[in-house]
């Protein structure tokens, strides 16, 4: 062989093994902290404006089902790849190591706005995630008695949203209305507005599907239970929603039972839709729990001041007697809300416990009210877990 192609082998064979050299971590989990979760793992491999990136969809990158990000950590090559799925999924796929669906590594990413439609098959491979963020601990889930190992990295909290059809005075949920909808799926308005005009309009409960951590949270925390069957329902409809009024009529109609959404977008859509009067006359409403950037969103509530100003349609509600704030949660009054964990699986690595450690310290600084909230700044915690009591720290 001559030197030339020797000297040419040798550069191609030093490149493919720069190129395999990447340390790659799966990450899996909570959708209603994949935000702050994306957003701790652009700022751990090197920050805005180094880090590269891309996602799926159109929501962008806090609100894409699955990313993957590529930067350095303490001088190495590091590839994270996120697939949100849902909290206890998440911690099921962990404790089972089970093979999930990521993009490929080789997918084209950039810094700041690395998006790229991944729609296609091929552009994703299987892998087995080694790490998890949950809304709720593992004890709440299909793995109670997992051996992987988690830590609390901050505190997610919801709320109950009333679709934009709603009585006005559907403002304010409590345990037992709670039991009484989610366990029938449906409930006379006149329950919430103690006025009998609204006798013959109905609410009916929606909200997310049973590898939820949200819906873990609020079944605990209502006292209703994690793991007790509900009743919730959704609807499709032809034509699309324009500066949030629906065009066309209601297709299907129809109980989904114990099941529900995968993600938060799927129930905004039903909150911040107008009734349609060709079914019941228009005189029902859908009302379920979304995180707090989403509820933001759908109902342009204000958590400093409470007004509400803008948003999609559909309004906010008190639970228990309380508005959500970020105050009234650090001081305990409003109890709406669940620890968010990290956990890695069982047997880690000495790499893995390093990973987990940075990706930990960077959380803290990331959060903001409408991410989730900070466990340094807690005046309360609460007693046995998820649902469990408040007390003051």
């Amino acid at each position: 062989m001559k030197l030339k192609s020797m000297l040419v082998l040798g550069v191609l064979a030093a490149t493919g093994s720069l190129a395999h050299s990447q340390t790659v971590y799966n990450i899996t989990g909570a959708t209603a902290f994949r935000a702050a979760a994306n957003q701790a793992i652009i700022a751990l491999l090197g920050g805005n404006g180094v880090t590269e990136y891309a996602y799926t969809g159109t929501a962008g990158i806090n609100g894409t089902s699955r990313a993957i990000f590529r930067g350095n950590i303490g001088g190495s090559p590091v590839i994270v790849r996120a697939s949100w799925s849902g909290s206890t999924q998440g911690i099921l796929d962990v404790a089972d190591q089970n093979a999930i669906q990521f993009l490929k590594t080789t997918t084209t990413m950039s810094t700041g706005t690395g998006t790229v439609n991944a729609g296609a098959a091929g552009d994703f491979e299987t892998a087995v995630p080694r790490f998890t963020f949950s809304d709720v601990d593992k004890l709440l889930s299909a793995r109670p008695n997992s051996p992987i190992q988690g830590e609390g990295v901050g505190v997610v909290p919801f709320m109950f949203v009333a679709g934009e059809s709603a009585p006005a005075a559907v403002t304010n949920m409590t345990d037992q209305i709670h039991a009484s909808l989610w366990g029938s799926g449906e409930l006379r308005a006149s329950v919430f507005t103690n006025n009998s005009a609204d006798d013959n309009f109905t609410l009916f409960a929606t909200g997310r599907n049973n590898g939820s951590g949200t819906r873990a949270a609020v079944l605990a925390e209502t006292k209703y239970g994690a793991f007790t069957n509900i009743i919730q329902f959704d609807q499709t409809f032809t034509g699309d929603r324009a500066t949030g009024t629906l065009t066309g009529n209601v297709t299907l109609f129809a109980s989904g039972g114990n099941s529900g959404h995968s993600g938060n977008l799927g129930v905004r859509e039903l909150l911040t839709r107008t009734s349609n009067p060709s079914f019941l006359g228009g005189r029902y409403a859908f009302l379920s729990y979304l995180t707090i950037s989403d509820a933001e969103t759908a109902t342009g509530y204000n958590q400093l001041t409470g007004a509400v100003s803008g948003g999609e349609g559909a309004k906010p509600m008190t639970y228990n007697g309380v508005r959500y704030s970020e105050a009234n949660v650090y001081n305990g009054s409003y109890t709406l809300w669940s620890y968010q964990q990290l956990y890695r699986a069982a047997s880690p690595t000495a790499a893995e416990n390093t990973f987990f450690n940075n990706l930990k310290g960077q959380i803290d600084g990331v959060l903001t009210p409408n991410l989730g909230l900070k466990t340094s700044l807690m005046r309360v915690e609460r007693a046995g877990g998820d649902g469990g009591p408040v007390n003051p720290l």
